[in-house]
């Protein structure tokens, strides 16, 4: 067989989420709006042979991030097993992915990468599924694996899984920071004080929708509710937010951190900002927001 394809996995960054209750199942429902970002992983899979059934052979090697494990931990690894379970295909598949998006940081990264695998997978079986079947795959994998299946600009809700496309954001320069400082998604959720959310909604999607289309501008009124989790516990975090709102339209926690995003308008030079921030030892990337999710290319 020996078929192999490349796909390039986005990050995402939250350009507004809300917090509006716990559920029974312990996760929380939420209102966000993603975007999809041009920093990419890269993953290459290959099946070397395809078999009749029984569980896949699955190999994973991870190059970059010597953090991230190569085992059926790694979110590709479930994915691609989640793939031959669900759809009744098997065979020996050999993935490489290299690391370019920070883990720990509320970029999606390991969400993306289990998207792509998806993708791929559906590819080299030629199981045909379409992108709605492949997003209700993803939702078991996590909540914000089926948003990478087209990515853009949409509007998450229930736990993230529910997509609705939004007029997509085709402007700004998007500046991304990360400390090294990794936090913890379930322990960030579990600080956050749910009694004082619920009636304190300080937007809705209806006020985002239409200024979508003026992206970015200061009267954006998208917010990271997370922030309140957060910042009080991470005073580099929070003064690193204090200064880029200073100069920047928008700017905030994305998803439950440690990464930053701060939007700036096209043509607008970034070049001292960042270089004092590099200077201080900051993850620093400016880049673009990206129209689509994964995609996907045959080697």
């Amino acid at each position: 067989v020996n078929r192999s394809v490349r796909a390039q996995a986005p990050a995402k960054v939250n350009l507004h989420l809300e917090v509006l209750r716990l559920r029974h199942d312990g996760y929380h429902e939420v209102e966000t709006v993603l975007q999809t970002v041009e920093i990419f992983d890269h993953l290459q899979v290959t099946l070397i042979e395809e078999y009749a059934g029984g569980a896949p052979k699955i190999e994973l090697t991870v190059e970059s991030e010597p953090s991230i494990p190569d085992d059926e931990t790694n979110l590709c690894w479930r994915a691609a097993a989640h793939f031959c379970q669900l759809t009744g295909r098997s065979g020996h598949i050999v993935m490489r992915l290299v690391k370019e998006i920070p883990s720990a940081a509320g970029l999606g990264g390991g969400s993306s990468d289990a998207a792509a695998t998806l993708v791929a997978c559906n590819r080299l079986f030629a199981a045909g599924l379409d992108a709605e079947e492949l997003e209700k795959m993803a939702a078991a994998l996590g909540a914000d694996v089926p948003f990478f299946i087209r990515g853009g600009t949409q509007l998450g809700r229930g736990i993230g899984t529910k997509l609705t496309p939004l007029p997509p954001v085709r402007t700004g320069q998007f500046l991304i920071v990360k400390p090294d400082l990794d936090l913890s998604t379930a322990e960030v959720y579990g600080n956050l004080r749910m009694g004082l959310t619920v009636n304190a909604s300080k937007a809705n999607i209806g006020v985002i929708r239409p200024i979508l289309a003026r992206f970015p501008q200061s009267t954006w009124p998208g917010f990271n509710r997370l922030e309140e989790a957060v910042l009080p516990q991470q005073p580099l975090l929070q003064r690193l937010v204090i200064q880029l709102r200073d100069v920047a339209p928008v700017a905030m926690l994305s998803g439950s951190g440690s990464a930053i995003v701060a939007v700036f308008p096209d043509g607008e030079d970034l070049a001292s900002l960042t270089g004092d921030l590099i200077d201080s030892g900051l993850y620093v990337r400016v880049v673009q927001p990206c129209a689509a999710g994964v995609e996907i290319k045959d080697d």
